[in-house]
């Protein structure tokens, strides 16, 4: 061999590793990607409920708005009777509450979701999770008077 030249597997690492090292390395950078990965599916998960839990909010906010209105009305009324279109307003009101229902359901399944996702991962403990992640109950349709 000439001096100052490397030898074939010198010149195709780059350096002399012991004959573990690239494996250990290897593992290593596979240990590292299923860590990743783990982390991204995990967030991906409670993303999804934060998300649906943030369209019941939105919701709820159109419920509220609209039974505010219905409120005024009778208010506004000086004979204290029923607006005309009532049955209007209720069945646009019993509405939004079925929509609501609907993305409350997926809410549940969301979190279904990432706590077999968690399961999966081996993590054994919610509680944290449930307290951050709490899904309201289904609201009851309003009935006409």
């Amino acid at each position: 061999m000439i001096e100052g030249s490397k030898s074939a597997k010198e010149g195709f690492l780059g350096f002399m590793q012991s004959p573990g090292s690239g494996k250990r390395d290897q593992h290593e950078s596979l240990c590292e990607e299923l860590l990743r990965e783990r982390a991204a599916v995990l967030s991906r998960a409670g993303f999804a409920v934060e998300d649906a839990l943030g369209k019941l909010r939105k919701i709820e906010s159109q419920i509220e708005e609209r039974i505010r209105y219905w409120r005024t009305r009778i208010q506004d009324d000086s004979a204290g009777e029923f607006p005309p279109d009532r049955q209007m307003i209720f069945e646009e009101i019993n509405s939004i509450i079925d929509q609501y229902n609907t993305a409350c359901r997926s809410a549940e399944i969301q979190f279904y979701y990432l706590i077999v996702t968690r399961e999966a991962m081996g993590l054994r403990r919610h509680e944290v999770v449930y307290r951050l992640y709490q899904v309201p109950p289904k609201k009851k349709k309003i009935q006409a008077i």
